[in-house]
């Protein structure tokens, strides 16, 4: 998955389970691998976590969604969230083998923590034989600060007068 053509087909898709699926029928990989490299190149705020029932496996974040304040990353061995729609599917083996799908919104804070509530998509799909979990977690606006940044331009191009 060569990073050029990789970033230049994702802009083909909205940010979020979809685009891994995709990329992973277009590039010939694993959703698993596709998932990675896609929180690797994006500038969206994602959050990669695979989980075994209700253990947390690994978990990679974009470079956007590392920039939020105070995130807690889910280690190798923590627990999944209870109250994530992870833990409910995580709940029956049947669907993780029969790779079923299910998509929710929730508050980051479930997941990650911060300083505030902030409101992510969570699309979670089971992976068949390999007994285990691909949750993504995504958001357009997490990690924008474009009131900021425009009022840092306007005060930049303010005339000053002595």
């Amino acid at each position: 998955m060569p990073r050029s053509p990789f970033k230049t087909a994702l802009r083909r898709y909205d940010s979020g389970l979809d685009v891994v699926v995709r990329m992973s029928e277009l590039c010939k990989t694993s959703l698993t691998a596709t998932a990675i490299r896609y929180a690797e190149l994006t500038e969206d705020a994602i959050a990669v976590i695979v989980s075994i029932g209700p253990i947390i496996d690994y978990c990679f974040l974009s470079e956007t969604m590392r920039s939020v304040p105070e995130l807690r990353w889910p280690k190798k061995g923590d627990p999944v969230p209870t109250s994530t729609r992870t833990a409910w599917f995580n709940a029956e083996p049947t669907r993780i083998l029969n790779a079923e799908r299910v998509d929710d919104e929730i508050d980051l804070l479930d997941w990650l923590g911060g300083q505030k509530p902030a409101i992510v998509s969570e699309e979670v799909i089971g992976l068949g034989g390999y007994e285990k979990t691909l949750t993504i977690l995504s958001s357009d606006s997490l990690g924008q600060d474009d009131d900021d940044d425009e009022d840092e331009l306007i005060e930049s191009w303010t005339p000053r007068f002595r």
